[in-house]
């Protein structure tokens, strides 16, 4: 995988944080989350402990919180199918000419990845897919959790090349919709969200985006009308040259996640969702929780 690894610095930093635990404890709670989805009728059993670990990692440790997040992540994949459908290096190609989505490869110093949208110059509204947009966005996090711990993510929206036809795809069903299949459905820690290359109706846009987010995440959100504003964010050596970076070139970034969609097509389609038929009408906050006993969930 092209993604780079935390170095010992960043990997200092984050043990640094409030609620890392060492490794033992993440074993222990990795089989205890193992031994609560054996008891739940509607989820798939789960028997990778990388998987469950990183899950785990990115619900900041909180065992309570992980098991309200994985039942989230598998309903919604029973609920929202449309977001999961499979795709083409043809269709993902043909979609790169409108924009693109990747990881970038470098962790930030604080050990967050960056989660890149761009927008490219086009006449040809129609071709256009947004539900293809979402279907990536969404497999690439599955990568990302399947590959790495999910410390931490900053989201960057490059806007340059942004139409208002493309904005007006994103309904506000859609949105919700989407965002329900993400940001509450994955263990996402979105530490910021950057928007570069603002258009003239950006106001509309960020308007229409915190309707769905929650007052946390809007407190984090940043418009940058220059790069050099971006730099106080995230340093020269993250980001990709297009953006004054030398952190590698974006188009390299972009085939490398092609490839690594591609190389995992069959995994990304085979991923288990809930069987509604067997969920419980109500799911008590304390059934959550093995023996009623939680850890205090953290904020950043």
């Amino acid at each position: 995988m092209y993604l780079i690894p935390p170095s010992e610095t960043q990997i200092a930093h984050i043990k640094n944080e409030d609620f890392y635990q060492p490794l033992h404890r993440l074993e222990e709670d990795v089989t205890q989350l193992m031994e609560w989805l054996t008891k739940q009728p509607h989820l798939p059993n789960i028997t990778d402990r990388k998987w469950l670990a990183h899950f785990i990692t990115g619900c900041k440790y909180n065992l309570r919180r992980s098991k309200q997040v994985i039942d989230s992540y598998f309903v919604a994949r029973a609920e929202f199918p449309e977001f999961f459908g499979s795709f083409t290096r043809e269709q993902l190609k043909e979609a790169t000419k409108q924009g693109s989505v990747c990881l970038f490869p470098k962790l930030t110093p604080e050990g967050n990845r960056i989660f890149c949208t761009t927008t490219r110059q086009s006449s040809d509204d129609e071709k256009y897919d947004v539900m293809l947009f979402c279907q990536v966005s969404i497999a690439i996090l599955d990568l990302q959790l399947k590959s790495e711990p999910m410390y931490g993510n900053i989201i960057l929206y490059d806007l340059k090349h942004i139409r208002l036809a493309q904005f007006m795809a994103f309904t506000p069903t859609l949105t919700k919709n989407l965002l329900r299949c993400c940001i509450d459905s994955f263990p996402l820690r979105v530490k910021t969200v950057h928007y570069i290359n603002p258009p003239k109706f950006m106001s509309r846009l960020i308007t229409f985006f915190k309707l769905f987010v929650s007052n946390k995440i809007r407190d984090r959100i940043f418009v940058h009308d220059s790069l050099e504003d971006l730099y106080q964010y995230i340093p020269k050596d993250v980001l990709p040259d297009l953006y004054g970076g030398t952190g590698g070139n974006l188009e390299k970034y972009e085939e490398d996640m092609l490839e690594l969609l591609m190389a995992n097509k069959e995994w990304l389609e085979a991923r288990p969702k809930a069987d509604l038929s067997r969920r419980p009408e109500h799911t008590k906050a304390d059934e959550l929780d093995m023996n009623g006993t939680f850890k205090q969930l953290q904020i950043d």
